[in-house]
């Protein structure tokens, strides 16, 4: 090859060397650059020949990839040479960083609201969104019981529903069957004795969930059973709190309730497993064992099994329900004699979320009602610095400036308060959601999966991001709108410009929506008032509650049981400032009863209807003195005495019973039917509410524990000190009647009565605290929009003042102009409060979702504070001097 065709491929090696230098850079040096690089090629090959001229050539890769390439990789180089969107971005930072009042508030303002949102979004999300941590969740379902013959729709099924479930085929892949109970756990280490949940279950829960253990194994099919070997599988949390997280423990023998256990595995830190209870709590379990019978040779009238399946792959919802429905037909033919029993399902995730989903959606609204009102407010704030600006946007106008770079500039500054407000608000959500977890009902479903993850922080970001976008797009809208004779008009009279109307009108959107918030924020904390005033059927005050777990292996006769309970109830009695004790198989507000109909033989309110004269109720056993430990007005007869006649097993009833079936007597002494036994009511006392603090349950029978020996009872413990005072003492009292007994759920009552109202006091508190933001954000706007009329129309009003009207009239005109967007605010707001009224419904108690009192107070109060945020930078025309502001013209 000569030396004129190598010449020409080295300039063609040259030239796309060149391309890797910076654009600016080409232009200015490229012609000089190839000019010295031919050189040294055309020196090159008469020296060394092709060899050295590829030197050259790398030489020439080399300088290009370090001056050119490196550089642009440079990130402030990078930034600048992206193009005009990077310029503009630059320039937005600068003009916030020159503006630290403003920028500071608005990203402290949206730090405050997107974290706020940010932790409603991850609770909504975590709960009523996120997919169940099983294999197939979608194809999981209860099954419940509906015993249409009395009054009990949500019912545990029988186990051989769950045997028929397990062997029906077809769209049921399989089924097992639940049943939670509590136990003792010793001699795992020096520890003192622990109460754990333990879920019992058939063999294949594991594989029916699709889950596998961290270390270990799950059951085998074949341990369950009489006889069978006792084997358990430890919760990932217990596993660590109790056992220090050592993978020794598999294999290792445990001792529950004084019976040996074989650990073989341990499930890992994601599976929190909750059977949902008949009542409606979801109901964790510490460790998993199996039953040591079979469930098809249990009674099939005694429903005490939860149950649940897994659907086959692709099955909908309908094939599913008439699939479980078929067996219930079947069931019912056999086991009761075609009186009515119902089996249906419901998907796992919408079975445990069911008495969440209202207040939730609730809250998640009025997260996004905020964010709406953060965005309007935003462009209002916006819309006032871009009016500051005006004189700016004239000169930039007149001299060329193109209309839509002025608005992009506009949008680049509110997308950056977005994403810094984006930033900051997701780090304040990881320590907002964690108060959050801990202020939340420990039955809130699915508690321990409430966290901030990236997911969850790329969206706050993403929201807030978009947020800043939209909120400056109104303010980028009209710099790219306005003409520029009239920004120079502006400019010259100091007058309000086009963009007035677009700030006015996003002052009547923020009182509407403000109106919303606090309407809804108005009804929830009234609901919430009523329920604080609420009476529960009992007196809280000054008693201390327990659980006492009894291990049956240790008190296996009942004789042994009634002693033990004696020397308990001895020992506590014994301790200073106790002045009085008893134990119940259920405190009120805990939802824990067993259910079972009784009759009234002859009662008067006997309406000859078999189902209607055997209402379900719930049944509760009692120790002497109970009522009267716990506060329970006695209506009419007497309560439990420690002396009784022989022979005599007595019952008392609540007043809604009292009412049904002796609407004109008195039920003391009268004959009720439970079971097989035949008890003699020696009282009516007042309802002591279980499920609801505000309203009636179901009715409720109590029986002497002595009767239905329970070995495990609740205790209550009044005493005229603080009651958790008296914990230690009493932990020592117990220890002194049997140093293996544990004690668990240690509370005072007055705790246990706060803990049913945690969900309607955390809703009261966010709503509430919501409204109140929304509150201000909306006063914030109308101060804007009349402190920026005051400082605009300086010269129109000194004109005014200047021609005779006083200060007052020109005040109170400002203030009116105020007024009217207040006044028009309100008005747009009436169909919000209509639609979150009708939200509202299902969570209010004792007030209705249109209650009068409560709307027009919280209008008033809108009104009010509104009207102040006018006043208050209208008085600054009492300022304005005429002759002053005309020499300033």
């Amino acid at each position: 090859m000569s030396e004129t065709q190598w010449m020409r491929r080295s300039e063609r090696w040259l030239g796309m060397v060149l391309r890797l230098y910076p654009a600016d850079f080409r232009e200015e040096m490229g012609e000089s650059l190839v000019e010295t690089y031919r050189d040294r090629c055309r020196a090159a090959l008469q020296r060394g020949g092709p060899l050295r001229l590829g030197g050259v050539w790398l030489g020439a890769l080399a300088d290009s990839l370090r001056n050119g390439l490196g550089e642009r990789l440079r990130p402030a180089v990078a930034w600048r040479r992206s193009g005009n969107w990077g310029r503009d971005m630059e320039r937005a930072v600068r003009r916030l960083v020159r503006a630290p009042a403003f920028t500071l508030s608005m990203v402290g303002t949206l730090t405050v609201g997107l974290g706020a949102f940010a932790v409603v979004y991850t609770v909504v999300h975590k709960v009523l969104i996120a997919p169940l941590p099983y294999e197939r969740p979608d194809d999981l379902y209860f099954v419940w019981r509906d015993y249409t013959w009395f009054d009990l729709d949500r019912g545990w099924l029988g186990g051989t529903d769950v045997a028929a479930l397990d062997t029906a085929g077809g769209v049921i892949e399989g089924a097992v069957g639940l049943r939670r109970r509590t136990v003792t756990l010793t001699g795992a280490s020096r520890d003192e004795p622990q109460e754990i949940a333990v879920m019992v279950s058939t063999p294949d829960l594991f594989s029916l969930l699709g889950v596998r253990p961290v270390i270990g194994r799950t059951f085998a099919p074949d341990e369950v059973g009489p006889g069978r070997r006792a084997v358990m599988v430890l919760g990932y949390e217990l596993w660590q709190q109790r056992f220090g997280g050592d993978p020794g423990v598999v294999g290792a023998e445990i001792r529950v309730d004084d019976q040996p256990f074989t650990v073989i595995g341990v499930m890992g830190p994601r599976f929190h497993f909750a059977r949902h209870s008949s009542l409606g709590d979801p109901e964790l379990a510490d460790a998993y064992v199996t039953f040591d019978y079979h469930l098809a040779e249990t009674d099939p009238g005694n429903g005490s099994f939860a149950g649940l399946i897994r659907a086959r792959p692709g099955s909908s919802p309908a094939a599913v329900a008439a699939a479980v429905g078929r067996v219930g037909v079947a069931l019912d033919a056999r086991d009761f004699n075609k009186r009515g029993l119902r089996l249906y399902p419901v998907a796992v995730k919408e079975d445990l979320v069911a008495g969440v989903r209202p207040a939730l959606l609730v809250l998640g609204l009025a997260g996004v009602f905020l964010v709406l009102v953060l965005a309007v407010n935003l462009a209002a704030l916006l819309l006032m610095r871009a009016a500051q600006r005006e004189r700016e946007l004239a000169i930039s106008r007149a001299l060329g400036a193109n209309p839509l770079a002025l608005a992009w500039a506009t949008l680049a500054e509110g997308g950056l308060l977005g994403l810094m407000g984006g930033v900051t608000g997701a780090l304040v959500a990881v320590w907002g959601t964690r108060a959050l977890v801990a202020l939340a009902p420990l039955n809130l479903p699915r508690r321990e999966s409430i966290a901030v993850d990236w997911g969850v922080a790329a969206v706050v970001i993403g929201v807030g991001t978009v947020l800043g976008l939209l909120a400056g797009a109104g303010p980028a809208f009209w710099a790219a709108r306005a003409r520029l004779d009239a920004l120079l008009h502006n400019v010259a009279v100091r007058g309000g410009g086009g963009h007035g109307r677009m700030r006015r009108a996003m002052v009547v959107v923020q009182v509407a929506l403000s109106l919303v918030l606090l309407s809804t924020g108005g009804l929830v904390v009234r609901s919430f008032e009523r329920l604080l005033r609420a009476d529960p059927g009992f007196d809280p005050a000054g008693v201390l509650t327990l659980r006492i777990p009894v291990p049956s292996s240790r008190y296996p006769e009942e004789a042994q049981g009634n002693a033990l309970h004696d020397r308990i109830q001895r020992a506590l009695a014994a301790l200073p400032g106790v002045t009085a004790v008893s134990a119940t198989s259920t405190l009120p507000l805990t939802a824990d009863a067993n259910q079972s109909p009784v009759t009234f033989p002859g009662a008067p309110g006997n309406t000859g209807d078999r189902d209607e004269d055997a209402p379900l109720v719930d049944v509760m056993t009692a120790r002497a003195g109970y009522v009267e430990t716990m506060g329970i007005p006695v209506l009419a007869g007497r309560a439990f005495q420690e002396a009784r006649p022989t022979g005599v097993r007595e019952a008392l009833i609540d007043r809604t019973l009292a009412e049904h079936f002796f609407p004109t007597g008195s039920p003391v002494g009268a004959p009720l039917a439970f079971g097989d036994d035949t008890l003699t009511v020696v009282g009516v006392v007042e309802q002591a509410r279980l499920y609801d603090i505000h309203q009636d349950g179901r009715s409720q029978v109590y029986v002497r524990n002595e009767d239905y020996t329970l070995p495990t009872l609740s205790w209550a413990v009044r005493t005229e000190r603080p009651p958790l005072s008296l914990v230690p003492e009493v932990r020592a009292a117990i220890r002194q009647v049997d140093p293996q007994l544990a004690l668990a759920d240690v509370r005072s009552m007055q705790q246990v009565v706060d803990e049913s109202l945690r969900q309607q006091r955390l809703s009261a508190v966010l709503i509430g605290g919501f409204a109140l933001g929304a509150l201000l954000l909306a006063a914030m706007g109308l101060f804007g929009v009349v402190s920026g009329a005051v400082t605009r129309r300086r010269h129109e009003l000194a004109v005014r003042l200047a021609l005779g009207a006083n200060h007052g009239r020109v005040l109170r005109l400002v203030v009116g102009e105020g007024a009217v967007l207040v006044a028009l605010g309100l008005l747009v707001g009436v169909p919000g409060i209509y639609l979150a009224g009708r939200a509202l419904a299902g969570m209010l108690v004792g007030v209705s979702p249109f209650d009068a009192p409560t709307l027009v107070a919280v209008a008033a109060g809108l009104a009010l504070v509104a009207l102040v945020a006018c006043y208050v930078p209208a008085r600054r025309v009492a300022g304005i001097d005429p002759a002053r502001a005309f020499r300033e013209e």
